[in-house]
């Protein structure tokens, strides 16, 4: 897939954070260890680290914080970065 963006390229370390994180694990309990966190994701969403962290780089540069000029409300989401969201929440 051709993208006309740069993906980010974050540390490895935060990855397994946020991987413990949707995952529902305690990352200094589990005392940072990759193999548990990789067996959370699969189980979870049935992907590897790799893939993880593949998806994660690809969709940061997407992330987005945007006021609608005619409703005032606040929302993030991933857009375009040029004037469409492809999908949003509102913020609160």
């Amino acid at each position: 897939m051709k993208t006309d963006y740069a993906p980010t390229k974050l540390d490895l370390l935060d990855l397994e954070e946020l991987a413990c994180k949707i995952t529902g694990l305690d990352y200094d309990e589990i005392d940072a260890d990759t193999s548990v966190i990789e067996d959370a994701l699969c189980a979870e969403f049935g992907i590897e680290l790799d893939g993880f962290v593949d998806i994660v780089n690809h969709l940061l540069p997407l992330i987005d914080v945007g006021k609608s000029p005619i409703t005032e409300k606040k929302y993030k989401g991933f857009s375009d970065q040029k004037s469409c969201w492809l999908a949003k929440i509102e913020v609160k």
